[in-house]
């Protein structure tokens, strides 16, 4: 073989070496996102496709804006309105914990723990 020859086996063998690695890479890629997104669980989305942040906790009403065309003369306009969803009805997420305060402090100062009474 003469040198050309050996230069284009070299330069072939490293393309194609090249091309294995970058689909390796990839590949190894696309693996972890699908295991990230795996154990992150499912987005809080609700029916109407918005998220929960958008859902009020004590009712559930939806007040993201929601854009709605309607004709108004010779052309159409888009009006934002308020989402008519009532109630979220996505996945539930974890549980939120909520501790009533214990006794009505407002106003007074709380006392010492060393105090006599």
């Amino acid at each position: 073989m003469t040198g050309i020859e050996i230069a284009l086996v070299i330069l072939a063998s490293g393309y194609v070496a090249g091309g294995a690695y970058d689909r390796f890479k990839k590949a190894r890629r696309e693996r972890r996102q699908a295991q990230e997104k795996a154990l992150s669980g499912p987005e809080p989305v609700c029916g109407c496709r918005h998220h929960l942040a958008y859902h009020d906790t004590r009712d559930g009403r939806c007040y993201a804006a929601v854009k709605d065309k309607r004709a108004k003369g010779d052309g159409e306009a888009v009006e934002p309105r308020q989402c008519p969803c009532r109630q979220y009805a996505g996945p539930e997420p974890l549980a939120t914990l909520y501790a009533p305060e214990l006794a009505d402090t407002a106003g007074e100062r709380p006392k010492p723990l060393n105090a006599a009474e």
